[in-house]
Formats: structure tokens, C-alpha cells, sequence
């Protein structure tokens, strides 16, 4: 009995490790070649114009999306886990280049805020959500008016310098996309 729950104890380490591993590994740490993409996987048929049609088009559909907005768990709005930044945590020497790619099908927007907070688009906020539901307050750097939104078309991809340090970046329209870069001296 004692080597069955010596193995299991070793099992659960090794596979502890191996799941630490693939984050770190998922996570760019120290990256030459540093690159973010904004994702999604909208379905351009019930999305009604908001997405557009990519060489392989998302499955899911608006209201799969905005079921998945709200979770019983939370008062605040959860956001559809399709829709991400891709890696959310990034780790690079200063003096690389970003480069920001929207491989989704909706416009996206790559934002840098001092806080995390909520966005332009009311319902995507919150606001209208389910009873008990406390909307995110907007982040100062996501524009009031969602008409002025600096947004990323489907394909479109920008390139940033960053100074040292902790920078937060989040879409301003899908405020639960998200990322950390960490740019470190070199």
C-alpha cells in the first residue's frame, strides 16, 4: 500500500511540474520574436456584419456568446473565453519589437490602461446584465464614446516598442481581453 501511494504522490508531482512547464512555455517567457494575437470565434452567420469570414470561420454563434457573458459564480461580467489575448502574459527584454496581430474575426482593440477595468460598449460592461449584475466601471483609457475606439480590423497587425517594466493592455470593446507585458533590461 505504501508504494501504490508513494507512485501517486510522484504522479501527482510530475504531472504538477509538467503543467507548470506548459504554461511558462505558453507564456513566451524572454521572447526574441515577441507577438500577441487578439482571438475570437465568432459566427459570421448570427453575428449579422459585426464579423467577417476567415479562411476558417467560428462556430459560435451571438447568443452562445452573450450566454456566456454572466456566470452564477460572479456578480461581475465573465466574457466569452473564445474571445482572449493569446498568449495573456508576456515576458521580453526591452528594445524588441511587439507585434499585435487580430487573427479574430471582429475588430479588437489592443489598449494599454494603468488599471484594468471595463470598456466602451455598455452591454459588454455589464450594464443591462442579469439582476444583482455590478456593471465594470470603464478603464480612462477606453474612450466614452465607442466611435472614437483606435480599433485592430480582422488581419491587421501593429508593432510596439515598450520602456521597461509592467504594461497592461486590454480591449476596449471585450474588456475581459487581456494581457500583461513584462519588459525587462537587458
Amino acid at each position: 500500500m505504501r508504494k501504490v501511494r508513494m507512485l501517486t504522490y510522484g504522479l501527482v508531482v510530475f504531472l504538477c511540474i509538467w503543467g507548470i512547464g506548459t504554461r511558462v512555455a505558453g507564456a513566451q517567457v524572454k521572447s526574441q520574436d515577441p507577438r500577441v494575437a487578439l482571438m475570437d470565434n465568432c459566427d459570421p452567420t448570427t453575428f449579422n456584419g459585426l464579423c467577417v469570414v476567415l479562411p476558417r470561420p467560428g462556430d459560435t454563434t451571438l447568443t452562445e456568446f452573450f450566454g456566456l457573458l454572466f456566470s452564477p459564480l460572479s456578480t461581475t461580467i465573465i466574457g466569452h473565453p473564445a474571445w482572449r489575448f493569446e498568449p495573456s502574459y508576456l515576458d521580453v527584454r526591452a528594445g524588441h519589437t511587439l507585434r499585435v496581430t487580430n487573427s479574430g474575426g471582429e475588430g479588437h482593440t489592443f489598449t494599454e490602461v494603468a488599471v484594468f477595468g471595463g470598456g466602451s460598449i455598455g452591454p459588454l460592461n455589464g450594464q443591462g446584465g442579469p439582476s444583482g449584475t455590478v456593471p465594470l466601471t470603464r478603464a480612462p483609457e477606453c474612450p466614452a464614446n465607442p466611435a472614437a475606439l483606435a480599433v485592430l480590423s480582422p488581419g491587421d497587425t501593429v508593432s510596439l516598442k515598450l520602456s521597461a517594466g509592467a504594461h497592461n493592455f486590454m480591449c476596449c470593446i471585450h474588456p475581459w481581453m487581456r494581457a500583461v507585458i513584462d519588459v525587462e533590461e537587458e
